[in-house]
């Protein structure tokens, strides 16, 4: 009896962890609607500044209506970045402290 207990038990919890990923999908798959809807009532200047174009935007539409349209659209933007100018970083001091130096310091002393 106990057998066939775990033999359910296993099965319902695998349905459940099949349905939730199904769940999973649809929710990415209409987060990234909303996204490119977002993408498509920008105006062209703010587009430009992310890299994209009109363009990119029609050319999203062939992922298909259950394909990621923010995929080919992410894929545009990042193989137009490779001719940007690097981005300037600044740097100060580092918060983390030296051990290694501190240490021969102390090595020194003794």
């Amino acid at each position: 009896m106990a057998m066939i207990t775990a033999t359910l038990a296993s099965a319902f919890f695998s349905v459940v962890a099949v349905a939730r990923r199904q769940v999973q999908a649809v929710n990415s798959w209409r987060q990234a609607r909303q996204d490119y809807a977002a993408l498509c009532e920008m105006d062209d200047k703010t587009l430009a500044d992310l890299g994209l174009s009109r363009g990119d935007l029609r050319d999203a539409t062939a992922a298909g209506y259950f394909g990621d349209p923010t995929v080919i659209v992410a894929t545009r933007a990042a193989e137009r970045g490779h001719g940007r100018r690097p981005q300037v970083s600044v740097t100060g001091p580092s918060l983390v402290p030296d051990v290694a130096a501190n240490l021969s310091r102390a090595a020194a002393w003794n």
